[in-house]
């Protein structure tokens, strides 16, 4: 009798549905003008400067002046304006070593862009570390400064812009694409399947203060609009998105 018992429980272990994986909760976060206010192209720009003299950043700025007027005169947008100062962030460390890039990145990390830390939204980012969802870091910034931001708060990992590195030297070269826009989406997507981490979309959050972040924005249930710039405070007010802030006059000029 305990024999036919035991076979009957294990008859009926194997013929039982499977239970689905269960879905986590994900949480992406933004990083320039939604956890911190500073930019790292202007902190690897000072530290550049004050290590290497300044031929890099004068060269850096130059290459990149006419986007910023080209923007002013609303002839480009705010992706067309940011992505080629991420592009060259790659020249200001070209032909360092890993030691110096690590001092250079770590510096703009701690010392640039924590101070600049917006609170309410960390806050927001430590409930979501303290009940065990999936928070991710998602910024156009180079990744080894957004590796030390995201290991510095508790996140379970960072999506951001690789700088090349090959025989011992940063070639001065990132790796396509630039972690921006549409980019966000498709990276963050690509992320948890690389990991086999299976979201619940729906319930899951998304932070952002541009309006270049819409993808990322509405991949989720649950979009929050932080110190938005005008059109991301317009689309909010009509989707009847939660915001955090609002953004300043000088928080607003990049």
């Amino acid at each position: 009798m305990q024999d036919c018992a035991f076979c009957a429980l294990a008859l009926c272990a194997i013929i039982a549905p499977m239970r689905p994986e269960e879905k986590r909760i994900g949480a992406f976060f933004d990083v320039d003008g939604t956890l911190y206010t500073a930019n790292m192209w202007r902190g690897l720009m000072r530290y550049v400067a004050e290590h290497d003299g300044k031929a890099r950043t004068r060269w850096y700025f130059a290459r990149n002046l006419p986007y910023y007027y080209l923007r002013k005169l609303k002839l480009i947008g705010e992706e067309d304006f940011r992505k080629p100062w991420v592009v060259a962030m790659g020249g200001l460390v070209r032909d360092w070593d890993a030691a110096q890039g690590d001092a250079a990145f770590r510096w703009v990390a701690e010392q640039f862009i924590q101070p600049t830390a917006q609170n309410d939204v960390l806050a927001r980012l430590r409930e979501h570390v303290a009940q065990g969802h999936v928070v991710v870091l998602v910024s156009a910034m180079l990744a080894p400064t957004l590796k030390i931001l995201g290991d510095a708060l508790g996140a379970t990992g960072v999506i951001g812009t690789d700088v090349e590195f090959a025989g011992g030297r940063f070639t001065g070269r990132v790796i396509p694409p630039v972690c921006m826009g549409v980019e966000k989406e498709r990276l963050a997507r690509k992320w948890l399947d690389a990991r086999g981490i299976a979201l619940d979309f729906a319930a899951s959050y998304a932070y952002a203060d541009s309006i270049s972040d819409l993808d990322l924005l509405q991949m989720v249930g649950h979009p929050v609009a932080v110190y938005p710039d005008p059109q991301l405070a317009a689309l909010a007010r009509e989707k009847n998105w939660e915001v955090i802030g609002q953004q300043s006059t000088v928080n607003g000029e990049q």
